[in-house]
């Protein structure tokens, strides 16, 4: 009798599941955000901030916060499709509605704010200039900073993979988050919680209409031709 050949230890795969449900979260926030830009030129912009945000001052070392929040997003977005599937497919279709429901706003009530002038050359004033260059005013209301850091907080809801200590770090993450926004004057102050209510009108809304049954009905289908 043939012995079975032993498994290389710490060999890691990622389940195909996790690839696409991935790809399509990625895609569907690039699509919210850049496809409504091109819907946008000619359109009248409504000023978003109120008398409130002109109080809150500039504060560019808090550029390191909005930055640092795209690999917490890959980082942690990972670490929650990896739960299971069945967790995976939920949060995904959820996080495509999310967008979905942001870009009607975005085309609906297109917002934008006035931003300061840079005059510092610091390596934090740096960073804004590059950040202001590359991110016009634009597609404000509701945060997806706010939208996907959320996400990526009540995402770990649930999950035995994620411990305890880094529920507590997301949440404290997400605060920080709200406030680099402001601070940076990438937002103004209704973006928040405009991004919190999106996001979890669309956990629910996912949950009630049990969203997940499309990605498993595409899975039937692809396996079964």
């Amino acid at each position: 009798m043939q012995k079975k050949q032993p498994q290389p230890a710490g060999r890691f795969r990622i389940p195909p599941y996790v690839l696409w449900v991935g790809a399509l979260m990625v895609l569907s926030q690039l699509a919210c955000y850049y496809l409504t830009r091109l819907l946008l030129p000619g359109r009248t912009l409504h000023i978003l901030t109120i008398p409130l945000d002109a109080r809150i001052p500039l504060s560019s070392p808090w550029i390191t916060v909005y930055f640092l929040s795209f690999p917490f997003w890959i980082g942690t977005g990972l670490w929650i499709l990896l739960e299971s599937k069945p967790h995976a497919y939920r949060v995904g279709m959820a996080y495509a509605l999310a967008m979905l429901l942001s870009a009607a706003v975005f085309l609906i009530w297109p917002g934008t704010m006035e931003r300061p002038e840079i005059a510092g050359t610091g390596f934090f004033d740096r960073l804004m200039i590059l950040l202001y260059r590359i991110d016009s005013p634009t597609n404000l209301c509701p945060s997806l900073h706010v939208l996907a850091t959320y996400f990526c907080w009540r995402g770990e809801m649930g999950c035995q993979k994620v411990p305890g200590w880094y529920r507590v770090f997301s949440f404290l993450f997400l605060l920080a988050v709200c406030a680099s926004i402001l601070l940076v004057k990438q937002h103004a102050l209704i973006d928040i919680p405009a991004g919190i209510l999106t996001g979890e009108t669309a956990l629910q809304c996912a949950r009630l209409c049990r969203l997940e049954r499309i990605p498993y009905a595409a899975e039937r289908y692809f396996t079964e031709r």
